[in-house]
């Protein structure tokens, strides 16, 4: 009997090609969506399984106050200072163990390479259970061991057998390769940040950092770098709860009060989250919305394929009515045509599985991912979703067609009533309701994407090019000569050298008071130290005062200074109160140059010490607010000031006719000038897209899926309108006979099949503008009104609709009265 439905099945398939085909391309597009986003999810949500550990292994982040100022609600880090206070508290319980990655110099006898190297504690090879190929994981329990991937291996050496090699960091401390292990792959929270150049490509001894640098290694309460994380490997049956109380009391016991006004609590997350926290701490449910956007495509397919399912069955009463007159039941009638609907869907299944095939390869060459379709794992959702999807859609068109007596088909009564009209149109609405609620986000996002790049216009990013570890003391003490080198280049306008650039959180924070001693007004001032060419290299023009003038001496910073000129926008005028007109020239406010911001709060107190020499700025220029560190934070009161000693990168603004050998000579002046130091250089657009590249990819997935979406709910009021036209073809020749225009009569079809249509709109406006607002409340400023793109959606929405439906309304009304009156 079940060999027979088939059989059945596919000889009408057969029979109705066209709209065979078109319900198996709208399955197989909804269930290529559905099947590839769980797939990515799946993947994000996945990272690590390569460590045996991963269930134990946990990182502590820290939440961030109300009060810090911060875009986003925690970070994946907390201050190095926590690390030894957490052994203290845990040791009898696990591994703690930093990792703190910093990108340095590694000089090999073949050349010097610019490397991302994670300096970490002797516990993390204990933590990690790496795959080496030589050495064992005591390889960092040397000072001077190093610990290579295999490809890192074959870059500096051209081979992975180096055990024992030399290598020099930073040109001052020598190393030796104590340990190769397997690159480890990309679905690992080491490689998959979003941060450039994260990847674990090498690590070693943080003695090794403490022998080149200036790093404390019983760690401070000032550095925050979202690379640099603590990670704790408890004990077998020790809980999340128990890691977390520990963590609280170590919060509660040890953080300074200066802290805590920035950080409110540690937060302790299994390692298998630490891929997908970034997205929590955004605001941005990225995978969430991929999940539902994938659901709902797979809905809009389910609907299609039932509308034109209802549409194609209309014209098989008469079958219905003669094998119910020679004894087929109702439940035999409704199982064949869900045997059709599941045979239907089973191929479309397949033909989407074959399209995954193609894609992930893709996809994966795209993202640098590594998602892989594992049938062993999914088969059996594979299957219970082409059970699902195939009962869902065909289960209403079955019932509808198997339920009439034998007369009533072969009068072809079903054809000619009206049952199961309001559940068409309800369908309709349902498909056009997720095709306006997506449309209107693309167009949402697309707009507010456009204002992130019209406000980050200010600086000129498509000329600047970006030099980076100009803080290095050998690179300092030649920043003339290459400056001069540079400058001779044909196409460099001008350079500059600055601590901080824009779209880049650099630079530092401090806390100044109006008054030199006693009760004050304290603000929190974001301080960046540029050169005397930075305002015009970036185009920042004054609002009033003037700009730096190498030949004054309070306008330069030195060590020992006793006070300096400084600028500032219109915010840090308004915080230290002096308001945010022209008259803040020629203010002053107080601070200490070198001293942390506890001993800064000490010092403005009434109780000085001896030590407490403070330093006065002096206001001599107001630029405007602006976007300095991203469009994606809140505007912050800034100053800026020109202290040379923190400088750390050089900007090199290019003309109109800079082209790609400009770039070639600027690498060629740089190594005239420095042999043992390769050039970083980025374009500033490229710290502009660090940020920019997220909401830029989050548009093109939901205008992808927008795309998938109107097409599908096109594609079933195609069916619909057919169905509709067919079934009042005899009406339509009467209204003609009695003097009908075509026009009259279009406007009819039109208007009956556009009901529900309009209706969707009272399901998508209110939803768009919902899920609208949680991507707008990321950004500083907003597009001012989203409801009239919402219309605009929907007004296309309907356009489109209408165009659908007027091509088979426009061919059926310009039939004969005579071709109409003798249909059927």
């Amino acid at each position: 009997m079940l060999a027979n439905y088939f059989k059945l099945a596919l000889r009408n398939l057969t029979k109705h090609r066209l709209y065979a085909f078109i319900n198996v391309t709208g399955l197989t597009l909804g269930l290529t969506i559905f099947v590839f986003s769980s797939l990515l999810i799946n993947y994000e949500e996945n990272h690590d399984h390569m460590f045996s550990d991963r269930d134990r292994i946990f990182t502590v982040g820290s939440i961030f106050s109300p009060a810090s100022g911060e875009p986003i609600s925690e970070f994946p880090n907390v201050r190095l200072a926590y690390a030894p206070l957490l052994k203290a508290e845990i040791k009898q319980a696990g591994l703690v163990a930093r990792s703190v990655l910093r990108e340095r110099i590694l000089k090999t006898k073949r050349k010097s390479y610019y490397e991302g190297i994670r300096f970490v504690e002797k516990d993390f090879t204990r933590i990690f259970d790496f795959q080496y190929i030589h050495g064992d994981q005591t390889a960092t329990d040397d000072p001077h061991g190093l610990v290579l991937t295999a490809s890192t291996a074959k870059k500096l050496f051209g081979h992975t057998d180096v055990l024992g090699e030399s290598v020099i960091l930073e040109h001052v401390y020598n190393m030796k390769v104590t340990a190769v292990i397997e690159d480890v792959s990309a679905d690992s929270h080491f490689n998959s940040s979003l941060m450039p150049n994260t990847k674990l490509t090498a690590f070693a001894s943080l003695q090794a950092l403490v022998a080149v640098s200036d790093f404390n290694e019983t760690g401070d309460w000032n550095s925050l770098n979202p690379a640099d994380l603590t990670y704790v490997l408890l004990q077998k049956n020790i809980s999340r709860a128990w890691l977390q109380e520990r963590v609280d009391l170590v919060y509660a016991r040890f953080t300074p009060e200066s802290q805590r006004d920035y950080i409110s609590a540690l937060k302790v997350r299994p390692l298998i989250e630490q891929n997908t926290q970034v997205w929590e701490a955004l605001g941005f449910p990225v995978l969430e919305s991929v999940r539902l956007l994938g659901l709902l495509i797979l809905i809009t397919a389910c609907l299609n394929y039932a509308n034109l399912a209802i549409a194609q069955s209309f014209g098989r009463t008469r079958e219905v009515g003669l094998r119910k007159t020679f004894g087929a039941e109702k439940s035999q009638l409704y199982t064949q045509f869900l045997t059709e609907s599941l045979t239907l869907t089973a191929f479309a299944m397949l033909i989407a599985l074959s399209s995954i095939e193609l894609l992930v390869p893709a996809y994966n060459e795209w993202s640098s991912k590594e998602v892989i379709l594992n049938y062993q794992t999914i088969l059996p959702q594979l299957v219970l979703v082409t059970l699902i999807v195939g009962f869902m859609a065909g289960a209403y068109p079955a019932y509808l067609i198997s339920r009439d007596s034998p007369i009533n088909s072969l009068h072809g009564t079903l054809l000619k009533s009206r049952q199961g009209h309001s559940f068409r149109n309800l369908m309709i609405a349902a498909q056009f309701s997720i095709s306006i609620f997506i449309l209107a986000l693309v167009m949402i996002i697309y707009f507010q994407n456009q204002k992130v790049q019209t406000l980050s216009s200010a600086f000129p990013r498509s000329q600047i090019i970006v030099l980076e570890r100009m803080g290095i003391d050998q690179i300092k003490e030649n920043y003339q000569a290459l400056s001069h080198e540079i400058k001779q280049v044909k196409g460099v306008q001008s350079m500059t050298f600055s601590a901080g650039v824009p779209f880049l959180e650099t630079g530092s924070s401090g806390i100044v008071a109006t008054t030199k001693n006693g009760e004050s007004l304290e603000v929190k001032l974001y301080l960046v130290s540029i050169d005397f060419d930075f305002m015009k290299t970036y185009d920042i023009e004054l609002l009033a005062g003037r700009s730096f003038d190498p030949k004054i001496d309070a306008d330069v910073l030195t060590p020992g200074s006793k006070q300096a000129n400084v600028i500032v926008n219109p915010l840090a005028a308004e915080k230290l109160g002096f308001g945010r007109n022209y008259n803040v020239i020629g203010q002053s406010f107080f601070s200490l140059p070198e001293d942390s911001e506890q001993q800064n709060r000490e010092c403005i107190s009434n109780r000085p010490s001896n030590r407490c020499e403070t330093l006065q700025y002096n206001i001599v220029g107001l630029m405007p607010d602006q976007y300095f560190l991203g469009v994606h934070m809140k505007k912050r009161p800034i100053i800026f000031l020109v202290k040379p000693q923190t400088h750390r990168y050089a900007s090199i603004r290019l003309n109109q006719n800079a082209d790609a050998e400009t770039l070639v000579n600027i690498d060629r002046a740089w190594s005239q000038v420095f042999e043992n130091y390769p050039i970083i250089r980025q374009p500033l657009e490229f710290y502009f897209n660090r940020f920019f590249r997220i909401p830029s990819v989050i548009y093109q997935v939901i205008a992808f899926f927008a795309g998938i979406a109107l097409s599908l709910s096109l594609i079933g009021l195609f069916g619909l309108s057919a169905f509709m036209a067919r079934r009042r073809t005899k009406e339509i020749g009467i209204r003609k006979v009695m003097g009908a225009s075509v026009n009259q009569i279009v406007r009819l079809l039109i208007w009956q099949i556009s009901l529900p249509v309009m209706w969707s709109m009272l399901i998508a406006i209110p939803a768009a503008y919902f899920a609208a607002d949680i991507y707008l409340n990321f950004f500083p400023e907003r597009i001012e009104s989203v409801v009239p793109l919402i219309i605009v959606a929907s007004v296309i929405s309907i356009l489109t609709a209408w165009g659908v439906i007027a091509a088979h309304a426009i061919s059926t009304a310009n039939e004969t009265p005579i071709t109409s009156l003798r249909y059927e």
